[in-house]
């Protein structure tokens, strides 16, 4: 799935057919409010891939017990498991900068979750066959909206966008506290 294919159904689904003919006739950087439908998509892939269909990755490193995060192929936003050369876990400490491991660890697997990249225009969707292009779209027609000052229909594509997600099978986790209780 392209991002162009998801900002040509964002903008069908807002009614600007002169957005949906430039979106099919823009070869190169995207300016105006195409630019703000990209800014747009960026912010919703951000959420989903963070909130609700995590991006995960597997990277091996050869570390003295310090691991910077610049190391990474991804930025990591959680680290999710580390093991040594024979599977077993290891402790660590995540640090602003960095994954502090144990001294004797020389081979590193680390397992974890990672943003994504801001897309250009012609870019491929990284949430690809997690997130259908009209989930995305949605999305991006309730943050145009809301960027354009359109609170009502901003309200209106948020509940699509919110029921794009139950019907995708995703329940964002809620906290609860419990009642007191007076013995």
């Amino acid at each position: 799935m392209k991002v162009r294919n998801v900002i040509s159904l964002a903008a069908a689904n807002l009614g600007r057919e002169d957005l949906v003919a430039r979106v099919e006739d823009c070869a190169a950087e995207p300016f105006g409010e195409l630019a703000s439908l990209l800014r747009c998509y960026n912010l919703v892939e951000n959420e989903v891939a963070l909130d609700y269909f995590p991006l995960k990755k597997d990277e091996e490193f050869e570390t003295d017990g310090v691991l910077p995060y610049t190391a990474f192929a991804f930025a990591p936003s959680e680290i999710l498991e580390v093991t040594g050369e024979s599977g077993s876990p290891l402790s660590y400490e995540c640090r602003p900068d960095k994954l502090v491991l144990p001294k004797n660890a020389k081979r590193v697997h680390v397992f974890y979750t990672y943003s994504p990249k801001e897309k250009e225009w012609g870019d491929d969707a990284e949430i690809a066959g997690r997130a259908s292009v009209r989930l995305l779209s949605y999305g991006v027609c309730c943050e145009f909206c809301l960027t354009n000052g359109q609170y009502g229909e901003a309200a209106m594509w948020e509940k699509k966008y919110r029921e794009a997600l139950r019907a995708a099978g995703v329940r964002r986790k809620r906290f609860t506290v419990r009642s007191r209780r007076w013995v």
